[in-house]
């Protein structure tokens, strides 16, 4: 994470690094980005950069960081449009982010796109890793209409807020790679619709129903 001295610079020198360093990024796989491009561009010294981030991982992953943050404002807005129904506001969110996924303005999802493409052998678990539960509660936790949840105990909210995005979160990752193939999105919508509905049946209504359809003599 960045250091202080770089949170108390003005916005506009912070915000002329992270596009640079985005730029270098969306060109370039991170193990070629180089640095001596990135405050080239950005117009500091080595040196300043240094007492900025740690390295350069430090600054990828603070870049990544921020695209996560713009994913959770979007879903939050998109629980605002259907009413809480966390089911279509993730299938929404995939939706509109492959609409961006070509659009490469610096601060938009095709930034992001830009980052994961340039970088595809990337883990997932860099962005899984984001995904805080706590963060996750506390930033959705509003916006979500537990009338439509299967809610039995306090901690459910945030299991199921966790589950969910853990799940959506690589197929988000994995359809912004493939371009937006349409299985991709199908397959997103057909683990949705597993979880809306519940993943355990109970065996006795299994039995019973074999007992009333069972015509025998």
């Amino acid at each position: 994470m960045p250091s202080s001295t770089f949170l108390n610079l003005p916005a506009e020198k912070q915000e002329k690094l992270l596009e640079a360093a985005t730029r270098e990024f969306s060109h370039k796989p991170f193990n070629e980005a180089s640095i001596n491009q990135i405050i080239k561009e950005a117009g500091i010294p080595r040196g300043s950069f240094y007492m900025y981030f740690q390295d350069k991982e430090d600054l990828f992953r603070y870049l990544l960081k921020g695209y996560v943050d713009q994913l959770f404002m979007l879903l939050e807005e998109f629980l605002l449009r259907v009413r809480g129904d966390i089911f279509q506001a993730l299938l929404d969110l995939y939706d509109f982010v492959q609409t961006k996924a070509d659009q490469m303005d610096l601060g938009e999802i095709g930034a992001m796109t830009g980052i994961i493409r340039c970088n595809s052998g990337m883990q997932k678990n860099s962005l899984l890793e984001m995904l805080d539960p706590e963060v996750i509660l506390q930033r959705l936790g509003d916006a979500v209409n537990p009338d439509l949840l299967d809610l039995r105990q306090d901690r459910d909210l945030g299991d199921i807020l966790g589950a969910l995005l853990v799940v959506a979160a690589p197929m988000i990752y994995t359809g912004l790679q493939a371009g937006g193939d349409p299985a991709t999105r199908d397959r997103l919508e057909n683990i949705l619709q597993i979880f809306k509905r519940g993943m355990g049946k109970d065996p006795d209504a299994k039995n019973e129903n074999k007992e009333t359809t069972y015509h025998g003599n």
